[in-house]
């Protein structure tokens, strides 16, 4: 029995010392590309580009920021001003109140606080998968301070009764740090490759998403938000779901039906013929993070949305 402890301290400790490397060297590969403001008691990072219409960009679960100053910013940077903040308790944003930032509503007062630092008005908000979520919520809180929906590949409704059991059990008492500290790392580091070709199946990932820094996910802060964010999605989306129908700006919405992260058919659709006026656009292919494999539907989105919302300085591309 000794042994056995001794032997599982023993892996711990390296487990836990290559969770603490594995961390180092993300936020070496992968520093802050953009500026630190102070917003809503928080710091919060945030990546701007451009001028023209207000166009914020809201991350989904293992996103960040950079992902859209990868994919869409060199294009959107043209014709709009061009926005992607981390959520609270990702990349470089501080979590502030977890119980707090662990719901839509609360990531949307988060960022209203960093859009009013920022002096933006009547914004474009596009919101990805969970970001979709927050982009809904925001819309709902404050109705007259959004020009236009953007979502791609949004999650609006609820569809499970569980987290996955690492999810559901890293905020429990000794495990949780435990699993935090020392499995996460080490343990996504393998599986990551896998996993990123899953959501982009049955297409190859696309040469840009390479360059994303998804190993910022692995660290344990950043795996400790995202797990409070999955535990408490489905009860919130069942809360906010019905009250959709009350939207009244311009919404385009953009699905895969071949999507296996979030279901168009339990999300994206039922999301627009909830909410009146709203524009479905369903990509052929491209599994989930749209923005990447079939950005130039994303980015006809934009402008479409923007033409709706009477901004003039949107370029509709051909």
């Amino acid at each position: 029995m000794l042994t056995a402890l001794i032997l599982l301290g023993v892996a711990l400790f390296g487990l836990g010392a290559t969770s603490e490397h594995l961390t180092a060297q993300a936020e070496q590969d992968f520093p802050p590309t953009g500026r630190l403001i102070e917003a809503g008691g928080i710091r919060q990072h945030i990546i701007e580009r451009g001028e023209g219409a207000p166009l914020v960009m809201i991350h989904g679960a293992y996103g960040f920021a950079e992902d859209f100053a990868i994919s869409l910013m060199p294009q959107t940077q043209q014709h709009y001003r061009s926005i992607a903040i981390d959520r609270p308790g990702h990349g470089y944003t501080e979590q502030g109140n977890p119980d707090y930032a662990a719901t839509p509503d609360g990531q949307a007062r988060y960022l209203h606080a960093a859009l009013n630092t920022l002096g933006v008005k009547k914004p474009i908000l596009l919101g990805f998968s969970y970001g979709g979520a927050v982009a809904l919520s925001y819309a709902l809180q404050y109705p007259d301070a959004v020009a236009a929906l953007v979502l791609v590949s949004p999650a609006s409704h609820p569809w499970r009764q569980t987290a996955a059991l690492p999810f559901g059990i890293a905020d429990a008492p000794l495990i949780g740090p435990v699993l935090k500290h020392t499995i996460v790392a080490p343990v996504g580091a393998m599986l990551k490759e896998s996993a990123v070709d899953s959501v982009f199946a049955p297409e190859p990932v696309p040469g840009a998403f390479r360059k994303t820094p998804v190993a910022l996910s692995l660290r344990p802060a950043d795996f400790a938000a995202t797990a409070r964010e999955v535990r408490a999605l489905d009860d919130f989306l069942r809360g906010q779901a019905p009250h959709y129908s009350g939207l009244r700006l311009p919404v385009v919405i953009v699905v895969n039906d071949a999507d296996r992260s979030v279901s168009s058919f339990i999300h994206g659709r039922p999301l627009a013929a909830a909410i009146p006026g709203a524009e479905l656009v369903v990509t052929n292919g491209g599994g989930h993070p749209l923005h990447f494999s079939r950005p130039a539907a994303v980015l006809a989105a934009i402008d479409l949305a923007a033409t709706k919302a009477g901004y003039q300085s949107a370029t509709r591309r051909k």
